[in-house]
């Protein structure tokens, strides 16, 4: 029924888009770079972003929290904050405030002390309640991504399996978390947000969408820079060095493709399936026996393929200036760095959370050999 449904499909909208998931080679050539990432410090559970503060610390989220980490290696951890809901995204304006997305809230300011200054708590006449974003322009206009009406950022996945009508937002305010407006509508999971250097274009990823468009801030509309990744692209930072880096979540599948179009088979299957084993993408870089993808993924004793079709991933990639991917590093099914959300230059060093093995590391950036794979 499912490829009769797309023959249909296609002969009744000859014009859609086909989002037919792309071959990994090129700057996406499979590697096991990633997996040389140099763990900082203890484990952090489930981080989520991470932001370079003004005093020279790092402050990742991680819960309700959001943890200060101070050191050469960010390895003294302390509480910064704690806030109503799970934390998310951050980001520091230049004014010295710490911007935090929060699941059900909307987006805080916080002062130099871990205090509340401020709340954005609905946009456009709607409610503000999964923030997957943020970024803060020079001139202190505020971006966030809203990326579902429906769901919170926790349930991202039911999100993707219930390929709802696209309901995700960018919306800008004011330095001050005043003056909101929707700059753009029916976004399809916004996940990632970076203004472009000149300050005319906001650059925004949409996970479901496998896209990347560049917005104008004067209202004339959106252009496609990529229109096809691989993998669901997580958040997007500016290089300081030119272009920039983007996270992805996870990666496409033939399987999860096939099930997202066959809705009686994927209703059923999260009406009666634990959500861990949903025949979906993961996080979670752990082998489970249960797992619906075991035998496509193991080859004997529990080992797996590297090469398998994956349902946990990691993968970092970096774009030039035109949000062309240059170059990716991977940790491949096997690997141990899977579930990466956010990936950030900062000095020399470029940093990144897998949220999937709670770890701060920091990527082995320097000489990589283009496009060779392993």
């Amino acid at each position: 029924m499912g490829l009769l449904r797309d023959i249909v499909d296609r002969v009744l909208n000859p014009n859609r888009e086909v989002h037919a998931i792309p071959v990994l080679d090129g700057p996406f050539s499979p590697n096991s770079r990633l997996d040389l990432a140099r763990p900082l410090g203890e484990l952090i559970e489930r981080p989520d972003d991470l932001a370079p503060g003004p005093d020279g610390a790092l402050y990742v989220s991680s819960g309700t929290n959001i943890l200060r980490c101070a050191g050469a290696d960010h390895e003294e951890r302390s509480t910064f904050a704690t806030l109503q809901g799970p934390v998310g995204p951050l980001a520091w304006t230049p004014d010295g405030r710490l911007l935090a997305g929060v699941a059900g809230h909307g987006v805080v300011a916080l002062s130099a002390r871990g205090a509340v200054t401020a709340t954005l708590s609905d946009a456009g006449s709607a409610p503000l309640h999964c923030p997957t974003a943020i970024a803060a322009a020079d001139d202190g206009q505020i971006y966030v991504c809203d990326g579902s009406r429906a769901n919170s950022p926790q349930d991202w996945l039911p999100d993707l399996m219930q390929r709802r009508a696209p309901s995700g937002r960018l919306v800008t305010c004011s330095a001050a978390l005043t003056d909101a407006r929707v700059l753009a509508d029916q976004l399809n999971w916004p996940s990632g947000v970076a203004v472009a250097p000149g300050g005319r274009e906001v650059l925004v990823a949409e996970a479901w969408a496998h896209r990347l468009c560049a917005h104008a801030l004067d209202g004339s509309g959106r252009r496609a820079l990529v229109k096809n990744f691989t993998g669901y692209p997580a958040r997007l930072t500016v290089d300081p060095e030119g272009g920039y880096w983007m996270a992805f979540s996870g990666m496409r599948t033939q399987l999860i493709e096939f099930v997202l179009r066959e809705r009686e088979f994927c209703d059923a299957m999260m009406a009666r399936v634990p959500r861990e084993l949903w025949i979906g993408p993961s996080l979670e870089g752990r082998f489970d026996y249960r797992e619906p993808t075991q035998v496509g993924r193991i080859k004997k004793l529990g080992i797996q393929k590297p090469w398998a079709p994956p349902r946990s991933y990691g993968l970092v990639a970096r774009l030039d200036a035109q949000g062309e991917p240059v170059e990716s590093l991977h940790s491949r099914v096997d690997g141990r760095v899977h579930g990466v959300t956010s990936v950030r230059r900062i000095g020399k060093r470029v940093l990144a959370v897998a949220m999937g093995r709670d770890l701060l590391v920091e990527l082995p950036v320097g000489g990589l050999n283009r496009g060779e794979a392993r």
